[in-house]
This record gives structure tokens, C-alpha cells and sequence, in this order.
């Protein structure tokens, strides 16, 4: 009977073990997406060979980012899965989301020196979403995260941001300095008008505060685009040493002019 029962074994069963052995070789890094993928899927799925399905996920979706970053509703009306696989899949997305964010929130470092992971952090937040979200970060003086709030949401190509909502915020939390973050689901960050109109009237509203806003990023899955590394936000700081050295200047000047009369 146990012979028999061995011979009835299916075949998925042992390329199942060998999948683990060749993971665990270099943890997968070596593995095509769709084999990741199926890795995952086998422990949701316990009793059927899932390669066809993650092979089929991979064409529907793009890849294994894609998957991970898509929309519940897409997963169980375009991807046909059930809910045991949706809650594996965006568990494992929020554990990434999660991973990133430690690495620039509980690390006590300023954003500038931690600015690739925060733009992975951004990009897995809201970068494959399918309409406009709009996030502020909110730093102390250090440039340190204190906290994070999303301040809209719109349809797929616009949203809106009220400069009154973002200064209460911060003013919430305290911060001096504003981090301005929002996607676009079409893939292309050049800033629209209303981008730069919205990103204008929200400098305005915080400078009378004293709260700077260090950048507002544009996100999408493969791109992004920063204001202040375009020349759009002026940095505070080489504002104050460019008015500093000004002042010096025209000191020195009116020295000068005692000097000859």
C-alpha cells in the first residue's frame, strides 16, 4: 500500500523541492521572476502544480513587481486568484514596503543621505497605483523623518493638494521642513502646469509658517522626478548663504564709501 501510494505521488511534488533547493543556492537570485513567483504561490496553493499560473501572472501583469504593487481587485479579476493567494502576495508587498521605510524612518539619518531608498520607498507606496496620490513627508531639522500622510487622492491623471491641509499637517507634527511626493500612473513625471501651479501655492502657504519644503518628487513605476534637483524648489539653506553673502558685500561696500568721504 505504501509503495503504491509513493508511485501516485505527483510530479509537481519533487520540482517542488528541487525549486526550494535552487533558492536557497543564492536566495533566488539566480531565478527568473516567474519561478519567484511560483515559490510563493506554492504555499498558498498547497495541492496543484502552479508554474502554469505563475507563468500566466507574469504574462497578464509584466513581472513580479507589478504583481506584488497590483491592486487587490486586479489580482482576484485579472489574475483569477483567491484570497488565500491575494493575502500571501500583499503581505509579502507590505513586508517590502515596510523593510524600505526602516531603512530612512528608524535610522535617525537625514533623507539626502538615504534618498535612493526613499524613492524605493515612494515608488512601492504609490508608483503603481492606477490614479494621482499625493504624500507628504514631514522632517525635522535634521532632514529626519517624523512622519508621513497621504493628503489626497485623485482620478488618473490629476489630484489635487490643499496648501492649508499640508501646513496643518506639519503643523501637527511639528516639522520645519516638507517633503511633497505624488505619482504619475501614466509613467511620464515631467511636471504639468498644475503640478508646478500646486507646488508654488503650497511654497507660498508654508513660507509665511517658516516651514520649508525641501522637494516634491514625481513618481511612476520606472521613473521619478525631483523639483529641487530641477532647479524648480530653491534650497533654503543656499538661499540664506546667497542673501548672507549679499549683505556682506554691500557691508563691505558701505565701508569702502566712509572710507573715501
Amino acid at each position: 500500500m505504501t509503495a503504491q501510494n509513493n508511485d501516485q505521488k505527483p510530479d509537481y511534488l519533487g520540482h517542488r523541492a528541487r525549486l526550494k533547493e535552487r533558492f536557497l543556492v543564492d536566495d533566488g537570485m539566480s531565478m527568473p521572476d516567474y519561478e519567484l513567483l511560483e515559490l510563493l504561490l506554492m504555499y498558498a496553493i498547497p495541492r496543484r502544480d502552479v508554474k502554469p499560473l505563475a507563468k500566466k501572472l507574469i504574462k497578464n501583469f509584466g513581472n513580479l513587481a507589478q504583481i506584488l504593487n497590483a491592486s487587490k481587485h486586479d489580482l482576484v479579476e485579472k489574475g483569477e486568484l483567491t484570497e488565500n493567494v491575494v493575502t500571501l502576495l500583499k503581505a509579502i508587498a507590505t513586508c517590502g514596503l515596510r523593510t524600505s521605510s526602516s531603512c530612512f524612518a528608524e535610522g535617525n539619518r537625514p533623507i539626502f543621505e538615504v534618498w535612493d531608498i526613499f524613492i524605493d520607498y515612494c515608488r512601492k507606496r504609490i508608483g503603481y497605483k492606477d490614479t494621482e496620490e499625493f504624500w507628504a513627508f514631514f522632517l525635522n531639522s535634521r532632514l529626519e523623518l517624523l512622519g508621513e500622510k497621504q493628503i489626497s487622492g485623485g482620478t488618473l491623471n490629476s489630484t489635487y493638494a490643499p496648501a492649508q491641509t499640508v501646513a496643518r499637517m506639519a503643523l501637527d507634527f511639528k516639522a520645519p521642513i516638507v517633503i511633497l511626493v505624488h505619482n504619475h500612473p501614466s509613467g511620464r513625471c515631467k511636471p504639468s502646469d498644475a503640478d508646478r501651479w500646486t507646488t508654488d501655492e503650497i511654497v507660498q502657504a508654508l513660507e509665511i509658517l517658516d516651514i520649508e519644503v525641501y522637494d516634491h518628487v514625481i513618481i511612476s513605476q520606472y521613473d521619478d522626478f525631483s523639483f529641487r534637483a530641477a532647479g524648480l524648489i530653491e534650497d533654503k539653506r543656499a538661499k540664506e548663504e546667497k542673501e548672507r553673502l549679499r549683505r556682506e558685500k554691500e557691508e563691505k561696500l558701505l565701508k569702502k564709501r566712509k572710507l573715501l568721504l
